[in-house]
């Protein structure tokens, strides 16, 4: 509880074992917030947290060794350079720190950029040594909440490439963003949190097929909307013969009821995850 309100209320969530998940929302959702009680920085009022089996509650060091994690507003020591900043998170973490040289290359973080001070990088800079200090270990579970914030493109698309690769590999990233096309490039499951509750939680597909479509049919001849009227088929707009209407939810019994007719031509509007997001929370 943050005063009379609630930061996240009733969130019910599983993650599986190398699973890449989504968690959207925008700014004020309560996105930090479930982070911070999955972690143990606050403590919830009720319910139960466990992260990779183990209880937060009665062994969290335990469950604390399974995760890196880069938290979205990233802070470091500015007197340290990059190479000292790497080596002492290191030192904090059970696992060791196998994978630094692989992520630095990845990140175009050269020696001359870790022999700097964190006070001379740019923000996209201090957005890499974060990354590497969070994954340098090969956790099992990496929790990322905004992680590509300042980065260039050319890094992002190199970032959610290797954390692909590790999902592969076996690893579970959990990745907190409100940049909808990047979780829609990497993630498999995603969830949408407004006001601290749960919107959807499932596949991209279950919520790109949950929004509405605009659908536009041409046919040889004269035909009667019955002929293809069913469930998520809104009211036609019949231009000779030419139709325009909006479909929502699954397509497969409208095509199945076009394949019938004497179609010419039919576009659907590809269901875009920008837009899915807008349709869920402008209800």
């Amino acid at each position: 509880m943050y005063g009379p309100s609630a930061g996240v209320d009733g969130v019910d969530l599983t993650v599986g074992r190398g699973e890449c998940f989504g968690f959207l929302g925008p700014n004020g959702a309560g996105k930090t917030t479930f982070i911070r009680l999955v972690l143990g920085l606050i403590r919830a009022d009720s319910g139960r947290v466990a992260v990779m089996g183990h209880d937060l509650a009665a062994d969290r060091m335990g469950a604390l060794a399974q995760v890196g994690y880069l938290p979205g507003e990233l802070g470091l020591y500015a007197g340290l350079t990059g190479r000292r900043t790497l080596d002492a998170l290191a030192r904090l973490h059970p696992r060791p720190p196998v994978l630094r040289e692989e992520l630095c290359a990845a990140l175009e973080l050269d020696a001359s950029a870790l022999g700097k001070r964190v006070r001379e990088y740019s923000r996209g800079m201090k957005q890499k040594l974060g990354l590497v200090a969070a994954l340098q270990h090969d956790p099992p579970l990496a929790i990322l909440d905004e992680p590509t914030g300042g980065l260039d493109p050319v890094i992002q698309a190199r970032l959610l490439d290797w954390l692909a690769g590790r999902s592969r590999a076996g690893r579970t990233i959990f990745f907190s963003s409100h940049v909808l096309a990047e979780v829609d490039e990497l993630c498999d499951r995603v969830a949408m949190i407004r006001g601290g509750r749960l919107l959807f939680v499932g596949r991209l597909g279950e919520l790109r097929r949950s929004r509405t479509r605009s659908v536009e049919v041409t046919f040889s001849e004269d035909v009667e909307p019955s002929r293809y009227a069913g469930e998520g088929v809104g009211p036609p707009e019949v231009h000779g013969h030419r139709h325009r209407f909006a479909l929502s939810g699954d397509p497969a019994p409208l095509l199945a009821a076009l394949s019938r007719l004497p179609v010419t031509d039919v576009a659907i509007e590809r269901a875009s995850l920008e837009d899915a997001f807008r349709d869920l929370y402008a209800t």
